[in-house]
């Protein structure tokens, strides 16, 4: 199981986000959709810098484990940034396909993204460079940032304001 879990946990990385979420900002952008590209270009940055700022005011040292199988990461554990990252970029994709899609598409999109989201979480709790307090906490932060960022849009006079296909 380790092989697997070094692979799930690779979905929480920002060598996987950043370039993911640069591609789908794009796209959004040029379908006319720039509230939902603000919401994904927005929110996985601010994510990843909270988290940091966090880890620095926290300081909280990673899990002592002897014979990991990858390399501890060098910075503090607390919260869980690859945690707080697959949240921020999954909750954004569910609530862009859940404002965008019919429901037998939307539905199984954010499972699917929840489904990702719990398995990186576990990943980092698996091969021990964290403690579930890390991964909670990763995920309740990028919750918060997320539904702030959504908040933060709907006051800013956006020159296309998406309008809801299923609402003709």
């Amino acid at each position: 199981m380790d092989s697997f879990f070094t692979a799930v946990t690779w979905l929480g990385s920002l060598y996987v986000l950043l370039p993911s979420t640069a591609l789908l900002t794009l796209l959004l952008l040029m379908a006319g959709r720039s509230s939902d590209a603000a919401l994904l270009g927005i929110s996985l940055p601010v994510t990843t810098i909270a988290v940091h700022l966090i880890k620095l005011a926290v300081r909280r040292p990673r899990p002592e484990a002897p014979g990991l199988p990858i390399s501890m990461p060098p910075d503090w554990s607390f919260p869980s940034a690859h945690t707080a990252q697959a949240t921020a970029f999954f909750m954004v994709l569910a609530l862009i396909a859940i404002r965008r899609l019919p429901p037998r598409l939307s539905l199984p999109t954010a499972l699917c993204g929840m489904l990702i989201v719990a398995g990186v979480g576990y990943s980092r709790i698996y091969l021990q460079v964290h403690y579930p307090t890390d991964v909670i906490g990763g995920l309740v932060v990028a919750i918060i940032i997320v539904m702030l960022v959504q908040k933060s849009l709907l006051h800013l006079p956006l020159h296309t304001r998406n309008k809801d296909p299923r609402q003709g």
